[in-house]
């Protein structure tokens, strides 16, 4: 009597074929904690990024947020970290950008937006820019982005907030057309930026925390996000987004790819960038046979929109608005090299607006006191120059 044959591994409906695993963070210059206390974890949590990528090969990608500005903090505090950033930039390990800082696309200007790419091009590293258009908490989506990016020489577009009932016709990949005709291929993230980060926790934020993850519990949330995903189209390849707000890289990474492996496999999972996942995305099908979708992106089916910073503080955005035009006028005179006066009068400009900043959402009472004074503070540097006398021809405002 033969043996019986062992019993093969499930494949649950709707299993993907293929999932990508992308370790990130999302960083808030300063939130609930004021920008000094939040650049003293970033100091720790890069040094944990660089510490992994060198250690172990197998941890192919880091993405450092989509903005460059972290980056830099992080560097004017830890310059001498600069060969380890360069060489693993070079590499395509560390992903860093496009953008300078992440805006709220409602809060500034269309030419802070334009200027906001070029500046994030100028923070990254040679080899290291991340030639997606990845913005996943900004507050809604202007209509003219697919654009903007497609000016930039990016043609990809990933996001969590922004879409309404349209939801379940788009599903989760889709065409965005902005009103010139420019296309991206548009990724809605299932359960946001944060759908894997921290695996094997109880509790996502006990990443924060010296706990223990446990490899069984990762492989049944992934098994969830597999369903969810399911459930509209646009589901292969799986995103799973392996980070989340001021994270380090995965706690015991190995151990948790080997038991999502074994547990789900029927599925290949691969280890790496956004890039990685949109190239299999494009394989599995054209952009041009995706659903399509234009105008602005401000439904909150899945996520909420939060529409009510745009008005919140409205003096901080009133003072904001002259320091703006300022450094637009200074660098539109003066082109903005890497290191001239104009540039760093813009960059002061172009980052204070992220969300947490000029919408004034600080949630603790101290911060809330001292966020506006350090914005306007920063703001008033910015304008510094409009407030010149006119020796030099020029009359700025």
């Amino acid at each position: 009597m033969e043996p019986a044959a062992p019993p093969a591994t499930p494949v649950v409906a709707g299993q993907p074929r293929r999932a990508f695993l992308v370790s990130h963070t999302h960083w808030d210059r300063e939130w609930y904690l004021p920008f000094n206390r939040f650049r003293v974890h970033l100091l720790e949590v890069v040094t944990k990024v660089l510490d992994q990528l060198e250690a172990d090969p197998s941890f192919r990608a880091f993405v450092l947020d989509g903005q460059g500005c972290a980056l830099e903090d992080f560097l004017a505090a830890a310059p001498h970290e600069r060969a380890r950033i360069d060489a693993l930039a070079a590499a395509g390990r560390l992903a860093v950008g496009p953008w300078y800082i992440l805006p709220d696309e409602f809060l500034v200007s269309g030419e802070a937006t334009v200027r906001n790419l070029q500046y994030g091009r100028l923070a990254v590293p040679a080899g290291g820019l991340q030639k997606v258009g990845y913005m996943p908490d900004s507050f809604g989506h202007i209509a003219q982005m697919p654009q903007l990016l497609r000016l930039c020489g990016i043609d990809s577009f990933i996001f969590t907030r922004g879409l309404g009932d349209e939801a379940a016709r788009l599903g989760w990949l889709f065409r965005w057309a902005a009103p010139d005709g420019s296309e991206v291929l548009a990724v809605n993230q299932c359960d946001g930026y944060c759908n894997a980060g921290g695996l094997g926790f109880a509790e996502i934020w006990h990443a924060h925390t010296a706990r223990i993850p446990c490899p069984e519990r990762a492989a049944e949330k992934v098994g969830e996000l597999f369903a969810k995903m399911a459930a509209r189209p646009g589901a292969e390849p799986a995103l799973l987004n392996n980070g989340c707000d001021h994270f380090g890289p995965q706690q015991r990474f190995g151990d948790i790819m080997a038991k999502l492996r074994e547990a789900w496999a029927g599925t290949e999972f691969t280890h790496g960038r956004f890039e990685d996942f949109l190239a299999a995305a494009r394989a599995e099908a054209p952009d041009a046979s995706r659903p399509a979708w234009s105008g602005e992106l401000l439904g909150g089916r899945d996520h909420l929109i939060l529409s009510g910073v745009w008005s919140s503080r409205m003096p901080l955005k009133q003072e904001n608005e002259p320091a703006r035009a300022c450094s637009r006028a200074w660098s539109s005179r003066w082109p903005p090299p890497r290191t001239s006066w104009a540039a760093s009068r813009g960059r002061v400009a172009c980052s204070t607006p992220p969300g947490r900043n000029c919408c004034g959402t600080i949630p603790t009472t101290r911060s809330a006191v001292a966020a506006p004074t350090r914005c306007t503070a920063r703001w008033s540097r910015a304008s510094a120059p409009c407030a010149r006398p006119a020796s030099t021809g020029w009359r700025g405002g």
